[in-house]
């Protein structure tokens, strides 16, 4: 197995379940892992709070960067307004967007904002995380002219490729899974991982996948765009989609 992996924590926010997140935390320091962690700058959806508002959430924040964790800026304030499947957009997984739609104008604001309230508390976000995974050529123009941002933690390739003016680290998986090759990004979202998914989780640190694990800081980015393999790699992910969604929907109309 040559594959490497990122490990990318979501939905950081003063809201989250402070138990979960500080278990993952000294795992991860146990194991040397830095990972991403997307953080939403000023949360107002309610799914998000785990608990009572967290005092200390901006000294966290601001010590996962001192620990050389890759802060990413995950939207604005993770509010969804609906969006059909069928509205241009890189990723169609939801039905429901913070950007997707909007106006450059309203784009960029949302983006401006949430990166001066990162900034107001000492940390500096270099990533881009989409909330939902739902985010359209607007959102990227936004990028470019709001922040210094040039790298996308999103995507369905087998590496790292350069496109619309940005470098994109793929993220296709939500578990550690055996790969041949490639830079694969495993979303986690800690305030919502059971025990037993933790206790997986650990176990495949500890054991097979123990070497595999790096970091945005050891990466080398080139301005390659897609390749044959990534497209056919897109091409089959897109395909187990729709099986998957397909499934579900007749699942759900015979109500089993």
């Amino acid at each position: 197995m040559s594959a490497r992996y990122l490990l990318r924590l979501d939905d950081a926010c003063a809201g989250m379940d402070d138990r979960r997140w500080s278990r993952i935390e000294r795992l991860f320091d146990e194991l040397a892992i830095r990972p991403i962690v997307a953080i939403v700058p000023d949360n107002r959806d309610p799914e998000l709070n785990h608990g009572e508002p967290l005092d200390d959430f901006w000294a966290r924040a601001w010590g996962w960067q001192e620990k050389g964790w890759t802060i990413a800026l995950h939207g604005y304030q993770h509010i969804m307004h609906p969006v059909a499947l069928t509205t241009p957009q890189y990723l169609p997984f939801h039905d429901r967007s913070e950007f997707v739609g909007l106006s450059l104008a309203e784009q960029a604001g949302k983006i401006r904002q949430g990166l001066a309230v990162m900034q107001h508390h000492g940390v500096s976000p270099s990533l881009w995380v989409a909330p939902a995974h739902s985010f359209d050529k607007v959102t990227v123009e936004a990028l470019l002219r709001e922040t210094n941002i040039r790298t996308v933690s999103d995507g369905i390739a087998r590496n790292p490729y350069f496109e619309d003016g940005v470098h994109w680290l793929p993220q296709a998986l939500w578990s550690l899974t055996k790969k041949s090759g490639g830079l694969w990004t495993v979303c986690l979202h800690p305030s919502t991982m059971g025990d037993a998914e933790y206790d997986r989780l650990e176990a495949q640190l500890r054991g097979a996948f123990a070497s595999r694990i790096t970091s945005v800081d050891r990466l080398v980015l080139h301005t390659r765009p897609r390749s044959v393999s990534d497209r056919i790699e897109a091409f089959r992910f897109w395909q187990r989609h729709r099986v998957g969604r397909g499934k579900l929907w007749l699942k759900q109309r015979l109500g089993r």
